[in-house]
């Protein structure tokens, strides 16, 4: 990701629509999945800035974040985070079976991360029957500007995690696509906004939008999380992963 890429998440991310939805989700399906109890401790894996690690905090005082990037830990200090460090998914500086549950939201896509030794180390350092929640980027026809930008190697299918998980040894419990409601503007916007072979375009899609426009949005995907708890979405921006180390 580029740099001034962290300065404008950090910015935005404690009001944003996208940011806001997915750590409601994150929180919803894991407090089901691991509720919070004593001694629970939980791993942010690729935790950037440190927004869905502040989120975790109330309810799971032991949750720990890690990134490779010094500048998003940079932002994660100045929130008071303490429990951090810099480490690459490949290669966890914890020992095995430390953590209850991991969090990995939009990591394994990028050109660092590598999905075959980032699942081994969750799988190393989750104690037996520990929980791996994931959100990754879908559909390499959606590939756009902002993929350059943010440095995406690869988009999933569905069909890429339900083999890639219980080849590395975890149990998918739900593989569901999401951002699906507003998937019909995301394809427009993406197939309006084509990268130019050799140009770096100057910003994300990471845009705070006006307060009316970012609470529509942000209802959206508040009702997408609610149809969530009972079906899945065939098509989406997005990919949301369950998993339990088998």
């Amino acid at each position: 990701m580029e740099r001034h890429e962290y300065d404008t998440i950090r910015e935005v991310e404690d009001r944003h629509w996208w940011y806001q939805g997915l750590w409601e989700l994150t929180l919803s399906w894991l407090q089901r999945a691991m509720p919070p109890a004593p001694g629970c401790v939980v791993l942010d894996a690729g935790c950037g800035t440190g927004g869905l690690l502040a989120t975790l905090g109330p309810r799971y005082p032991l949750a720990v974040g890690v990134d490779l990037s010094e500048d998003a830990l940079r932002h994660s200090r100045g929130r008071g985070l303490a429990a951090t460090a810099r480490a690459s998914v490949e290669c966890l500086p914890f020992a095995g079976a430390t953590f209850d549950a991991i969090v990995s939201n939009d990591v394994l896509y990028h050109r660092t991360a590598h999905e075959a030794p980032a699942l081994a180390e969750f799988r190393r350092v989750l104690k037996p029957r520990g929980v791996l929640l994931m959100n990754l980027p879908a559909l390499e026809s959606m590939r756009g500007t902002h993929d350059v930008v943010v440095h995406t190697r690869r988009r999933f299918t569905r069909a890429d995690l339900l083999q890639l998980l219980p080849t590395h040894g975890f149990e998918p419990i739900r593989v569901t696509y999401r951002n699906s409601l507003l998937f019909p503007i995301a394809w427009l916007v993406r197939k309006t906004r084509r990268p130019v072979p050799g140009e770096m375009p100057a910003k994300s899609d990471v845009e705070m939008p006006g307060p009316a426009v970012n609470a529509i949005l942000h209802a959206a995907l508040r009702l997408e999380n609610s149809l969530l708890g009972a079906v899945d979405f065939p098509i989406g921006l997005s990919l949301y992963c369950l998993a339990r180390k088998a």
